[in-house]
């Protein structure tokens, strides 16, 4: 693939990560100036969000979610590494929404 395609292929899937957020009308926790480009952490969308389930459901269907890190926040982490590309996150995404609904 080499170095510069890598580059551009996390860029367009972190940007389809950002878009997806938007579209469901999450927020991100960290402002975009000083995030890594690379991992998205995520505040619950509300207070009775539960991570687990959503996780197993998207986790059954071939995704996975990150718990969050932050001891001052209720959040999840989505992350553009790996062998995955904007496609792949809006393949996410359906999932995900269908996990926020069931």
């Amino acid at each position: 693939e080499g170095e510069a395609k890598k580059w551009a292929r996390h860029t367009r899937t972190i940007n389809a990560i950002h878009e997806g957020i938007a579209r469901l009308g999450l927020t991100e926790t960290i402002p975009r100036a000083i995030q890594s480009g690379l991992v998205v952490a995520v505040n619950y969308p509300s207070a009775d969000f539960d991570f687990t389930r959503v996780h197993d459901y998207c986790y059954e269907r071939g995704y996975t979610i990150y718990p969050g890190k932050m001891q001052t926040a209720s959040t999840f982490r989505l992350c553009a590494l790996g062998a995955i590309d904007a496609p792949d996150i809006a393949a996410f995404f359906r999932v995900f929404e269908e996990a926020l609904k069931a």
